[in-house]
């Protein structure tokens, strides 16, 4: 009698703790492979990236009045940053290295102050890091997986979009995101 209670105890936990972990599992998504999940996260931000880059690009990051030297906005830099934590899928880590990097542009304008031409530091897609991000996102029916690796709780995933990407991802709390991007093609 005590073993068939404590067997259906265990067996009534187990399944409640299968239930809460498939749950889990569908309020973010199926259960993938640690790769398919990698890729995932890598191409559902491009996808994102490619419905909202029309938005994103309207946020003026540098103020350029006409006779005064340029400066970062600061405010709006904020703004894009937000705009681009939206879609749940890059580090706070991410989006700090480029609060440093607006702070970085700002000081190298007070250092060589710049009044015309493309704001040095700004003259491409600050997330792709490259000036055909139209031409690339058009294309990104034809991206080519060119190689995923994952160890533990990072990732990696390199991509051809027009030009050699890798995607560094970490794993946070079970969820898939990128910590960092590099354009391969322009290093």
């Amino acid at each position: 009698m005590m073993q068939s209670l404590i067997l259906s105890g265990l067996l009534g936990l187990s399944i409640f703790g299968y239930r809460m972990d498939t749950m889990q599992q569908n309020a973010i998504g199926p259960a993938l492979s640690g790769k398919d999940s990698v890729v995932r996260t890598v191409t559902g931000f491009l996808s994102w990236y490619k419905s909202h880059a029309d938005s994103i690009s309207r946020i003026i990051l540098v103020d350029q009045k006409p006779g005064k030297n340029y400066a970062v906005n600061f405010k709006n830099g904020e703004k894009y940053l937000t705009y681009l934590r939206s879609s749940q899928r890059l580090t706070d880590r991410y989006l700090n290295e480029w609060r440093l990097y607006f702070r970085e542009r700002q000081q190298g304008f007070q250092l060589s102050p710049q009044n015309e031409g493309p704001p040095t530091g700004f003259e491409y897609d600050l997330v792709l890091l490259s000036q055909e991000v139209d031409t690339q996102l058009a294309s990104l029916n034809k991206l080519k997986i060119e190689k995923v690796t994952v160890r533990k709780d990072r990732a990696s995933v390199e991509v051809d979009l027009l030009a050699n990407y890798e995607f560094r991802l970490v794993r946070q709390n079970g969820v898939w995101r990128i910590d960092e991007i590099l354009n391969l093609s322009a290093e």
